[in-house]
């Protein structure tokens, strides 16, 4: 009886290991997809950094400015609201390593980064072409309007070709992120801030973004 006892334990103890290693491969996976992504997002700021740097010390005209961030910086922007709503997914997963920690902090970093390139953008180049909003939502405890609210955003997204989201979670550590926080005096999620200058405070539908985008516009 007792060897049934000692096979059954050790079955038990085998299935654990087993499942244990699946869902660290996983967590390798996820981690490893989002490094590659950070790491081109990363790569991408310091290069628009550069060229500020370059424009400041070297530069003639703005002409050479504008025309690098016409070409690059919106459309690199569209690509990381998505890697945004992929780190969003993730952490719903319950991925805590301490790699992954740190590669959420760079992605924050990093948005913020390219945030503010856009930003600086418009003021030496005269304006935008694109609309940028800043959306905060909550990590720390469960925020369904958030995730409503982020699908009303790809909603937008598709509708509005020059629309340009960044993502936030409000609650987080991050310094620069917490300066934003601050800048819109944000205290709860979902938040949405549109050209560093209109605040939507809780969740807001299509119609009322689309409206608010439409008198901007006008």
């Amino acid at each position: 009886m007792a060897s049934l006892y000692l096979k059954a334990a050790l079955l038990t103890a085998a299935i654990a290991l087993l499942g244990f290693f699946f869902i660290s491969q996983l967590d390798a996976m996820r981690t490893n997809e989002i490094k590659s992504a950070v790491d081109e997002l990363v790569l991408q700021t310091e290069s628009e950094r550069q060229m500020f740097l370059y424009w400041q010390v070297l530069g003639n005209s703005s002409d050479e400015l504008c025309s690098y961030f016409s070409d690059t910086t919106g459309k690199r922007a569209e690509r990381t609201y998505d890697l945004s709503q992929k780190i969003s997914y993730y952490e719903k997963s319950n991925i805590m390593s301490q790699e992954y920690e740190m590669l959420k902090n760079q992605y924050y970093v990093s948005n913020a980064g390219l945030y503010l390139n856009l930003m600086a953008a418009e003021k030496y180049c005269e304006g935008s072409p694109y609309t940028k909003v800043l959306f905060f939502y909550r990590v720390n405890e469960d925020c369904p309007e958030c995730m409503t609210q982020g699908g009303v955003l790809d909603n937008l997204r598709a509708a509005y070709p020059n629309l340009r989201v960044f993502a936030f979670p409000y609650d987080t550590n991050q310094e620069l992120v917490k300066m934003l926080v601050k800048r819109h005096s944000i205290t709860s999620a979902p938040a949405l801030v549109i050209d560093d200058r209109e605040v939507l405070r809780g969740f807001a539908d299509f119609g009322t973004i689309e409206a608010r985008l439409k008198a901007r516009s006008s």
